[in-house]
């Protein structure tokens, strides 16, 4: 069993470098922020639109409301993940230090 899951005691200090300091997992880390927001903006105008039909309302006014909601959610949510990004990478950098 030890074989399939490895332990944080299995793996060396050098290994833990080389995988923070891998660029596919960084390019993995901004792509999938991207693809939130994209995904956070497309729901949103696409759930406006639906609302917007449902109510029989001619103008796209709840379309581009509820669209610019989820565009501001979708930029508070990128904020929120870069931030935590950057304090992963200040205390790595910060206890490799020690």
């Amino acid at each position: 069993m030890s074989d399939e899951n490895p332990t944080e005691q299995e793996f060396s200090r050098e290994d833990e470098k080389k995988f923070e300091k891998n660029g596919f997992r960084q390019y993995g880390v901004y792509s999938a922020i991207v693809f939130q927001m994209l995904a956070t903006m497309g729901l949103a105008f696409w759930g406006g639109k639906k609302i917007n039909d449902y109510f029989g309302i001619e103008s796209n006014l709840l379309t581009v409301g509820i669209g610019f909601l989820g565009m501001g959610l979708a930029f508070y949510n990128l904020l929120h993940q870069l931030k935590n990004v950057q304090n992963d990478d200040e205390k790595k950098s910060g206890s490799s230090k020690n």
